[in-house]
């Protein structure tokens, strides 16, 4: 099959390297992947090369290229070619590019209760398919040594990569009295309550108690207000960690944007600056074990586990049910939950002082996550899905 791949701009560059090592790994299963860099000058002269001949699927992370059109309308509705993304946030989040027209559109998120969040909305007419794909590890390309002296040469004790955008905001406060305004309330409140509490079910409960029963026509109209209390719960939970995490004392070091504020409060925390993606890759070489928080995924994966894994670090998380799924608890990860926030400083504390237990789950994690969660595992999922939608 030919794809052609759509590199947009993000963050820190992580979903660059993941079309980079997507491509790699397509390439690897025998199928052209040729790239398009939508942030170059010349993008439109790297689109025309691409679609010559023209692909089996366009991809984009995050609806990247969703968007596309000519003077006869969408390039998908001209070409008939399949569109597919791997969404990397919560539906709400990606309203624009999900609801553009795309006649074979194949949707994938790295959280199954996403999947199903936008199954259950009239949007989900404008997909031929909707599926759960988490997103693989990145990695360099030689192998790390996961030996147990190369483990305890390792100076970096415990580190989080990500960004701080500070406390969460209420801004549906602002919203003038109404329905939305209500049930945006409600729905922070349970969420809140409870950090595994999908959106759709957060929102069915909410709608109940005020007397009324989620349609998809319902949904349909709440879509655009959405964002917001998702937007909250995410953060608040974030926020929460790291203030507990800080004020137990615990060595941090923290690589994103945001962080000055509480790397002046902690004196804990270590503030290696913005950095990127790709400079992480090697970073995590040198980490003992790497803090992954679940940013809204109550039901999915995080990229930050499986590359850390594969680079050989341990991994504690909050735990969800795919995580319980996809690893052995206590010896390839360790996990703590959400009602239990207050015990995680210390559990976390105790897996980093212990270099040897560390090195153990360290190592069992690599050995499943390069087994189990690569970019060419995911490579062949993408596969299957496009060639059910041609």
């Amino acid at each position: 099959m030919r794809f052609a791949l759509l590199k947009g701009q993000s963050q820190y560059g992580s979903l660059r390297l993941h079309i980079d090592q997507l491509a790699q790994a397509l390439i690897g299963l025998g199928h052209e992947a040729p790239i398009v860099d939508m942030a170059a000058e010349d993008r439109q002269v790297q689109l025309n090369a691409a679609l010559q001949p023209l692909p089996d699927c366009i991809f984009g992370f995050s609806g990247v290229g969703a968007d596309l059109s000519g003077p006869a309308g969408s390039i998908y509705q001209v070409l008939g070619t399949v569109y597919a993304s791997i969404y990397v946030d919560h539906p709400v989040h990606h309203l624009t590019r999900i609801l553009a027209p795309i006649p074979k559109h194949v949707g994938l998120f790295l959280d199954r209760s996403h999947a199903e969040f936008l199954g259950a909305s009239p949007a989900a007419g404008g997909f031929s398919q909707l599926g759960f794909l988490p997103p693989g590890a990145n990695e360099l390309p030689e192998p790390p040594d996961l030996s147990d002296s190369a483990f305890a040469r390792r100076d970096i004790p415990l580190m989080f990569t990500g960004t701080y955008r500070g406390p969460p905001q209420p801004y549906w406060r602002d919203w003038p009295e109404g329905a939305s305004k209500l049930v945006a309330e409600q729905l922070v409140a349970r969420m809140t309550a409870d950090a595994r509490l999908p959106l759709l079910d957060a929102l069915r409960a909410a709608l109940k108690d005020l007397g009324a029963e989620l349609t998809g026509e319902l949904l349909g109209q709440l879509l655009p207000q959405l964002a917001a209390p998702q937007a909250y719960a995410e953060a608040y939970h974030r926020d929460a960690l790291l203030h507990a995490l800080g004020a137990a004392g615990l060595p941090l070091h923290i690589w994103g944007s945001g962080w000055e504020p509480l790397a002046e409060r902690y004196g804990g925390f270590v503030y290696g600056g913005v950095g990127s993606f790709a400079e992480t890759l090697h970073t995590l070489r040198r980490t003992r074990v790497v803090l992954n928080i679940n940013n809204g995924f109550v039901a999915g994966g995080h990229e930050r586990v499986f590359t850390a894994m594969c680079a050989g670090a341990a991994v504690f998380s909050d735990a969800n049910p795919y995580y319980a799924e996809a690893f052995e608890e206590g010896s390839e990860i360790v996990t703590f939950a959400w009602p239990q926030l207050a015990a995680a400083p210390q559990a976390l504390a105790d897996l980093t002082a212990d270099v040897g237990r560390a090195g153990r789950i360290a190592r069992a994690g690599a050995h499943r996550a390069q087994a189990e969660h690569r970019w060419t595992d995911r490579a062949q999922r993408l596969v299957d899905a496009v060639k059910q939608a041609i």
